[in-house]
């Protein structure tokens, strides 16, 4: 049930005429692929040493993101498959959102034996990210350590002919741009959107960066022939959040788009609130406003803790960092990397057994200083 003071805050957020927010879960930081870009094992919050949000947790946050109107949830990892609850956590995010959410999940498409694209279907997914980055079985193993692009392509079809949307994410390199504009390619004959990445700057990419980066521009540059005649496709009908244009060519079934945060990243439109495995939600990277949520979910005061996260997305519209580029980039998909600190910019929940020395506000590099 919704009360005034929901009723205020949703109010506000329709006004700036954003996107609603989407809970976006981090579900673990395992794979058992290891792409070059990726390394998960190299991380040191590897493996999570905490303890995990439960099904139960999953079906209160999910129960009271429905009250605040939120009718989206996605789920990555890591590979979120490996869970072994993952279909239980897909039916209940389903259960809490309502009949007409939109539920989905990013995957490397070589399932966990023994799942099937049908038991996610059934257990309430309704669209499915791939991540794909070569048609060549050998090349892809290369980037991926591992798996076998045939096998995800497989996954890709028989999501198609369920009924799911599927999204290809692509990241571009050098070495690779071959691969990437045949996996683009796709789209051609598939009603796909597949988004080809910019590679970024951070964490184990960074020892690639130089020698592989290939931005939006360049890359279209050497499409033109594919983009000459082609029509746009909106973000709302691809039910995408990323802010890249998305085109389909002259009598292609599926788009091609870009995620350009390395070239031209802007985050004015944001509206994601990531929540980590052990349930710390993060509505933005760059400033830290995260809240860990069980607290609330012991106390009973889910509430509280949606309108802090809220109110920290609506105050992007007075924070200048927030209207145009960042600069700094964390990778936060999971919980035991270290936040920067600064000053509190928002008043802190009074909630018992709550780290509020974690509830702090990023600094932000200011002009002509090093990154």
């Amino acid at each position: 049930m919704l009360t005034v003071g929901h009723n205020d805050v949703l109010a506000a957020f329709a006004a700036t005429g954003r996107h609603h927010p989407y809970l976006a879960f981090t579900l673990n930081s395992l794979c058992n692929l290891d792409c070059v870009f990726c390394k998960p094992r190299c991380m040191p919050d590897y493996g999570h040493k905490d303890r995990p949000l439960s099904i139960a947790d999953y079906a209160a946050i999910a129960r009271e993101a429905g009250t605040w109107q939120v009718k989206k949830a996605h789920c990555s990892g890591g590979e979120p498959s490996l869970r072994a609850d993952i279909l239980d956590v897909i039916g209940v995010l389903a259960d809490g959102l309502g009949p007409d959410a939109s539920i989905g999940m990013t995957s490397h498409g070589n399932l966990r034996k023994g799942l099937s694209v049908e038991q996610f279907q059934q257990a309430g997914l309704t669209y499915l990210n791939v991540s794909l980055h070569s048609l060549d079985p050998a090349r892809s193993s290369t980037i991926m350590g591992g798996g076998d692009p045939r096998q995800a392509r497989t996954t890709i079809d028989t999501a198609l002919a369920l009924g799911l949307s599927v999204k290809i994410n692509c990241v571009l390199q050098r070495t690779y741009l071959n691969d990437a504009f045949e996996v683009a390619e796709l789209a051609k004959s598939l009603p796909i959107a597949v988004r080809l990445i910019e590679l970024q700057n951070i964490g184990p990419a960074q020892a690639l960066f130089d020698a592989e980066f290939v931005s939006e521009a360049e890359a279209r540059g050497q499409l033109t022939k594919w983009f000459a005649d082609a029509g746009e496709v909106s973000r709302g009908d691809l039910g995408v959040r990323s802010p890249g244009r998305y085109l389909q060519p002259m009598g292609w079934a599926g788009s091609i788009g870009f995620i350009s945060n390395s070239s031209c990243a802007t985050c004015s439109d944001a509206n994601r609130i990531k929540i980590t495995p052990t349930g710390v939600a993060r509505p933005c990277i760059l400033h830290n406003r995260d809240l860990s949520l069980k607290p609330h979910l012991a106390n009973d005061t889910l509430s509280d803790a949606f309108g802090h996260l809220f109110r920290a997305m609506l105050e992007r519209n007075s924070n200048e960092a927030w209207q145009g580029y960042h600069y700094v980039d964390y990778d936060l998909r999971w919980d035991r990397m270290e936040r920067p600190e600064g000053a509190p910019v928002l008043p802190l929940l009074p909630v018992a057994g709550a780290d509020t020395g974690r509830l702090c506000a990023a600094r932000l590099p200011q002009p002509g200083e090093e990154q």
